[in-house]
Order: structure tokens, then C-alpha cells, then sequence
């Protein structure tokens, strides 16, 4: 069977730039095997399969890399959203139209609207973070990045876990060159005091920016990340934005900064982030931008591979 598929680039206003999300609009009939196997195939940071939802969830999501299954982020629901939009099959208006998603039992929230003709979108949420300062000391962090005692951060910020679903190590460092000069040892990582804890990725990040426009870029890093690779970074931001709020004495009220990844020259996502801090009420945190569609086609389903198949 032939299943039809979109490639979006999201967090960008320009075709062939941001990150690549594949998107199947129409996902109904593949199992978990066969998604694992096309999202190997199609060989981009994420692919969403989109199933029915219900009265209330316009779509079901499941995003997968080539490695695994993922939680669903911002930059999944900005691609499955203009998909979806341009096959018609969710409308939208001059103003903000709520749509609900839905992965498994989570809700996921999204605002849709048309500024200047483009399609925008706000990816909603609530989170309540969990965060640990049981961390590596800066010596096994140096050993774990591969960096010198002058690239991490240690007065301004502070290098945090934070979990919000799923865990970072959340390190600030001084410059963009420490930034891509990053590279993560899972040895070094082994042997830290902290190496207990299930943190699959770490997200590194600083003040310097290429764009005048942006106040911090993020770059993604783990055992099962390239060394010269830049993955999306949407589902790391809630994480982040808690760990700003901790480190950097944020007062409470509504804030609003924009976050770049990658350089200008290879793929640079822009995404807007806008977030609301009360000391006593969950952290409410809006991440957004816009997304271009470049390509479509088909794909023949893959054999399953699960035992239900068998």
C-alpha cells in the first residue's frame, strides 16, 4: 500500500532552510515496526505519522527519528499542522483558531493563524519542571563536551537536569564556537559522578547569536547524535525555559525571546518563544514560527516487523 508523505521545513520563512520533518497526513494501517523503518528511510530528524482523532483531537501524532520513537514537540506540531492545512483537512481562519492533538493520553495544544498570509503556529503547553542541581562538576563536564575550563558558563547561568516528560542536562557555555566545538563522550559521561541519571541528550547553549533578532542559540547533543549534526531542539525548549527561569532570577509575568539553531548557512531555525512565570502556578510556555512546504510524494509500506505480523 502507498502512503502519501510532505516534506516541511519548519522554523523558517524560506524553503530549504530549518529543520526537514517528514509528514504523513494519512497514517492509518502502519504499526509501530513500520514507522521505526520509514523514518530510517526517510532519514530526517523527525517524521509524524498523523491518525484520526476524535470529536475533540483533530489528529493523533507519533513521531519517530531514525533511532526511536519521540515525544511529540514544537516542531513536530508545526509540520503535522501545515500539512494538515494544506490538504484541507484542518481549517483555518484570519484569526486564532485552537487545535487539540492528541499522543496517547496527552493533549497537546495548538494556536493557528495567518499573519501577513502566512501560516503561523503556536505549539501551547503547561508544564510543572522537575529540576536537579546534582550535576556534573565542571572538570567531568570539560571531559564530557571536550572543552576547555574557559567554555562553560559558571557565573551568569548554571548548568541544571531538567525534566519536563523527558530529561536534559541543560549546559550554558560562552560562546558559539564552544557551542559546535561540543562533542559528547558517553566514556567521559560513564565515568562522571552524575552518570546515574537517565539523561539521553544534552542541551548546550548561549548568549552569542548570528541573527540581531535571536537571544540564545541551542544546539542538541548525545550518543546517538553526529558529531557534526544539529538537530530540532523544540522539545527541549520547556526544559530550557525552566532552566532560564531558575538560573537567571526571572521575575514573575510574561516573557517573550527567540531562540536560533544552526547557522545561517546550513539550515537555521528561528522559533519564538513566549512563556508565563508564576511562582505559584505551572509554567506556561507558547513556542511558534512558520513552516514552508517543499515536497510530496508516496512511499510503499514497508513489511511489518511486529510480532503481531508474525
Amino acid at each position: 500500500m502507498e502512503y502519501v508523505y510532505h516534506t516541511v521545513d519548519v522554523f523558517t520563512q524560506s524553503a530549504y532552510s530549518g529543520a526537514q520533518i517528514s509528514v504523513f497526513p494519512q497514517a492509518d494501517g502502519l504499526d509501530d515496526s513500520q514507522m521505526q523503518l520509514i523514518a530510517k528511510e526517510m532519514n530526517h530528524p523527525e517524521t509524524v505519522f498523523v491518525f484520526p482523532g476524535s470529536s475533540d483531537v483533530a489528529a493523533e501524532l507519533r513521531v519517530f527519528s531514525p533511532a526511536g520513537e519521540r515525544a511529540v514537540g514544537s516542531h513536530s506540531v508545526v509540520a503535522a499542522a501545515r500539512t494538515l492545512v494544506h490538504s484541507k483537512a484542518l481549517p483555518v481562519s484570519d484569526r486564532d483558531c485552537e487545535v487539540h492533538f492528541s499522543q496517547g493520553k496527552k493533549i497537546i495544544d495548538a494556536v493557528l493563524s495567518y499573519v501577513d498570509g502566512r501560516l503561523l503556529t503556536q505549539l501551547s503547553m503547561s508544564v510543572s519542571p522537575q529540576i536537579d542541581r546534582y550535576v556534573p562538576d565542571n572538570k567531568e563536564l570539560q571531559q564530557v563536551l571536550g572543552l576547555g575550563p574557559d567554555d562553560i558558563e559558571t557565573l551568569k547561568a548554571k548548568t541544571l537536569f531538567v525534566s519536563c516528560d523527558t530529561p536534559y542536562l541543560i549546559v550554558p557555555l560562552r560562546s558559539m564556537d564552544a557551542v559546535y566545538r561540543a562533542r559528547f563522550s558517553l566514556e567521559a559521561w560513564s565515568r562522571s559522578s552524575a552518570s546515574s541519571v537517565a539523561v539521553n541528550e544534552i542541551l548546550v547553549y548561549c548568549s552569542e547569536t548570528e541573527s540581531l533578532q535571536t537571544d540564545f542559540h541551542l544546539r542538541i547533543l548525545g550518543e546517538h547524535i553526529a558529531h557534526d549534526d544539529s538537530p530540532p531542539v523544540g522539545a527541549a525548549i520547556p526544559a530550557f525555559v525552566a532552566s532560564l527561569c531558575d538560573t537567571r532570577g526571572l521575575a514573575d509575568g510574561t516573557h517573550t525571546f527567540w531562540l536560533e539553531r544552526g547557522h545561517k548557512a546550513k539550515r537555521q531555525s528561528i522559533l519564538q518563544v513566549e512563556f508565563v512565570k508564576k511562582s505559584t502556578a505551572a509554567l506556561k510556555v507558547r513556542i511558534g514560527g512558520d513552516a514552508v512546504l517543499v515536497a510530496q510524494g508516496s512511499i510503499l509500506a514497508p513489511a511489518s516487523r511486529s510480532p503481531k505480523a508474525a
